[in-house]
């Protein structure tokens, strides 16, 4: 099963092969909160599937460290909910058709890693991509604190065409590209 792209641009995911694992110390409790955790991370790629921007940002805690992997014309770490609204923004403005598949999710304590591919049309160059990802949540208590991508930058930046090009171009100003939030 695939989830299509909003029209407004933002991200999704499609994942009918999510696989989570929970793994942690011998203590019962502490691997039944990794799994708590990997459950939570999920339904925050769920939100993204719906389109729903917003109730993914409303997850997070409200200093949130956004890390985008250095590569990218966007990279860097926004702090705060406003600035990942930010992001995404920028997101919708560089990708057409962007989903996010993770296809395993692996737990272990305060962490959580998503193991997956971003798929996307350049809006600038129409260049298709795909892209290996591994996305690492960190948690305080039940909500994420902390998040880092690890991408193959050089085939989303190659997929961005001129928009790619230049260090801190993104082609488009934060905020301005349509973000479906309910």
């Amino acid at each position: 099963m695939q989830h299509q792209a909003p029209a407004t641009g933002s991200p999704t995911t499609r994942s009918p092969t999510t696989r989570s694992t929970a793994a942690g110390s011998t203590a019962a409790g502490s691997t039944a909160a990794a799994a708590t955790r990997a459950s939570v991370v999920e339904e925050l790629y769920a939100a993204l599937a719906r389109g729903d921007v917003q109730a993914l940002v409303d997850a997070l805690s409200e200093d949130i460290a956004w890390t985008v992997a250095a590569g990218l014309p966007y990279a860097g770490t926004y702090v705060g909910r406003p600035a990942v609204l930010d992001v995404f923004a920028r997101y919708g403005a560089e990708w057409d058709d962007l989903s996010v598949v993770p296809a395993q999710v692996l737990a272990v304590d305060d962490v959580v890693i998503a193991l997956g591919d971003y798929h996307a049309r350049g809006r600038v160059s129409a260049r298709p991509m795909s892209a290996r990802f591994a996305h690492v949540w960190r948690f305080d208590g039940g909500r994420p604190v902390a998040f880092e991508t690890i991408a193959d930058t050089a085939t989303m930046v190659a997929a961005l065409g001129d928009a790619g090009a230049g260090p801190g171009r993104s082609g488009a100003e934060p905020g301005t590209a349509p973000v479906r939030a309910n």
